[in-house]
């Protein structure tokens, strides 16, 4: 009977050669995984209509990521890209996963909340009261909600106050608001139209964030993705 004889040095090295190909199977499921929980947490961020600028500050890394190293243990990372200041991604992201109360800052009394007729610059973003003024060459006129004359259905939300801008006139072209010139004060134009005070603001002592990210969702996917990732790299 013979016995094949296999030397020591050999069976290290058809050890080592298993282990290596089971850890690229981790690590190839771990980053199959983190871009998963990465596109479902943009997902996320998107439905709860936060535009896809923020959506994309989602980021996600696999370690080992260098160089093609492997790992039998190898880590996952999803996360928001943060800011010194604390205002980056991953504070606003999270001030929705907490349903977080914004207040006033800078000794403020008020938060102006643009209405639908505010202005908008050209990423989509409405003017706050400070351009609304510099748009318009003059200041905003504050007005009491008790005002009868400026009860209108276009503000939802009843606030302390409104902040007006009269003298407006609609631009046929565009539908949006100019001011009305002299003639058109005073009535005296062919075609004349109605000049009217908007309100561009209403103001609010605090607004509470809806919850409309959930932290906990991505954290669950990755523990039902894993398994399913490495028996597919395993197949």
């Amino acid at each position: 009977m013979i016995r094949p004889k296999i030397k020591a040095a050999r069976l290290d090295d058809l050890f080592t050669s298993a282990e290596d190909e089971v850890a690229g199977f981790m690590t190839d499921a771990m980053r199959d995984t983190t871009d998963e929980v990465k596109e479902a947490f943009r997902a996320q961020v998107r439905a709860a209509g936060l535009g896809d600028r923020l959506a994309n500050a989602v980021r996600g890394v696999t370690y080992p990521n260098k160089g093609g190293r492997k790992s039998l243990d190898p880590t996952g990372w999803v996360y928001a890209q943060p800011s010194k200041d604390g205002r980056g991604a991953a504070a606003i992201i999270e001030s929705y996963a907490d349903g977080a109360m914004i207040v006033p800052r800078n000794g403020k009394r008020f938060l102006a909340i643009p209405t639908d007729d505010v202005p908008r610059k050209r990423q989509g973003n409405a003017l706050t009261p400070d351009e609304v003024e510099q748009k318009f060459g003059r200041r905003l006129i504050f007005i009491s909600p008790d005002d009868k004359g400026f009860r209108t259905p276009s503000v939802r939300k009843r606030g302390v106050g409104y902040l007006v801008m009269k003298s407006l006139v609609i631009r046929k072209a565009t539908g949006r608001w100019r001011n009305a010139s002299e003639r058109e004060r005073a009535g005296k134009t062919r075609n004349p139209r109605p000049v009217q005070s908007v309100i561009m603001f209403t103001l609010v002592r605090a607004v509470r964030k809806p919850k409309s990210v959930d932290l906990s969702g991505p954290a669950a996917l990755a523990e039902q993705r894993f398994p399913a990732n490495l028996d597919a790299r395993w197949r």
